[in-house]
């Protein structure tokens, strides 16, 4: 037994005991003792030496009796008595009520509210029997006990854990990929939603790139008219046409193009270092220029460049009929995935690095649509490239 505790002391405890209404529990808990064993101790040693007579013993305790009801003979009848513990269940949901709004500023955001109840109920088990406080709160005294009793520290502890990982990670780890490095690292078996309940506490989350969901209003789509018929009999009547990004030293390089499905032959292309709804809105402005688009039915995917009223409205003008890819569905455009294929593995793939800028990317892709279209034979095309096809096709 600790020597902190003075004989006068432990006298002055077990004579309060004695006298009050209260139970062993809520008597230590009021002289902040660890344990009610203390008490009982206390007691023991106390009559050892004869500082309390030797046939002292504990007044019987029965739980939820008033202090009243202990000093007078039980003459109360069953409504009385029925009142009487109305009044103080009413007493304690007052108490408990006052309780709860008493903690509400010093509460973090996020927590949960069973966490809440059992704080109020150890603000006031030493007036009232826990069975009462917890009927009112709505948990089970199981539970509070549980969290009453819980070691101090040990979530302490992983909450650091999950802060440093996070940090360390650069705010890229979310609870999932934290709950896995816990388990990796420091053997932890932590559940997900215990993390995620950390993160929510504290504040944090991954960072995640949102979205970008275009406003109904400025987005127009259109049905899938091409319907994966890649062919097409006559020049200018089919075409599809995409998007794809050239990673340089300095900067990112897009370009769209337009491929006509009657010779695979790319027929125009503009090329960028920004990528705007301009991108899309040229390319068509440039094949306006060569032939009459009239009647042609031109096939994109759902992207932002394709489904701006700008872009919509100029094929509008020019008599095109629009068709688009059905929403995540790549398979829909293939042609114009396929040429984006070959066109980086027969260029970037084979460089040993990055172009250095725009200027370079330029001269690549002029020089590639010189092959492409005149050079580079297709089994399509019966072995011919797209230039030399069309020619002998006798058609222009």
């Amino acid at each position: 037994m600790p020597s902190k505790y003075s004989d006068a002391f432990k006298l002055e405890v077990v004579k309060d005991y004695y006298n009050s209404p209260m139970g062993v529990r809520s008597i230590a808990l009021k002289y902040n003792l660890p344990s009610k064993n203390y008490i009982n101790n206390w007691e023991k040693g106390l009559i050892k030496k004869g500082l309390l007579p030797p046939d002292s013993t504990k007044p019987k305790k029965t739980p939820g009796r008033t202090s009243e009801s202990i000093l007078r003979a039980d003459d109360r009848t069953e409504k009385e008595k029925q009142y009487e513990q109305e009044i103080r269940e009413l007493k304690a949901r007052i108490k408990y009520l006052e309780s709860l709004e008493s903690l509400k500023p010093f509460l973090k955001k996020k927590r949960k509210i069973r966490d809440v109840k059992y704080e109020a109920i150890m603000e006031l088990e030493t007036q009232y029997p826990i069975t009462l406080l917890t009927k009112i709160a709505g948990v089970s005294r199981s539970a509070y006990y549980r969290y009453k009793n819980k070691p101090k520290g040990v979530n302490t502890k992983i909450e650091e854990l999950v802060l440093d990982i996070y940090r360390k990670s650069g705010k890229r780890k979310g609870y999932r990929t934290i709950a896995d490095s816990l388990k990796n690292k420091y053997h932890l078996r932590v559940n997900r939603k215990k993390v995620l309940r950390i993160m929510q506490e504290k504040g944090i989350q991954s960072i995640v790139k949102k979205k970008r969901k275009p406003k109904p209003e400025n987005t127009i789509r259109k049905e899938n008219l091409l319907n994966r018929e890649f062919e097409s009999d006559t020049p200018y009547k089919k075409l599809v046409t995409d998007i794809t990004y050239i990673p340089t030293r300095r900067e990112t390089v897009y370009l769209c193009v337009l491929q006509d499905l009657y010779n695979n032959e790319p027929v125009a292309w503009t090329i960028r270092d920004q990528q705007d709804k301009s991108l899309s809105i040229d390319t068509i402005k440039q094949l306006s220029q060569k032939c009459s688009l009239r009647g042609a039915l031109i096939h994109s995917d759902q992207g932002v460049h394709y489904t701006n009223k700008e872009y919509v409205n100029l094929l509008e003008e020019l008599a095109a009929t629009q068709s688009m890819s059905r929403k995540g569905n790549c398979w829909d455009n293939a042609c114009a995935e396929s040429f984006f294929g070959h066109f980086k593995s027969e260029t970037i793939h084979l460089m040993k690095q990055k172009p250095e800028n725009l200027k370079e990317v330029v001269d690549m892709i002029e020089d590639y649509m010189v092959y492409y279209i005149h050079e580079r034979p297709q089994r399509k095309l019966g072995g011919k490239p797209p230039s030399l096809y069309k020619k002998q096709s006798n058609t222009v």
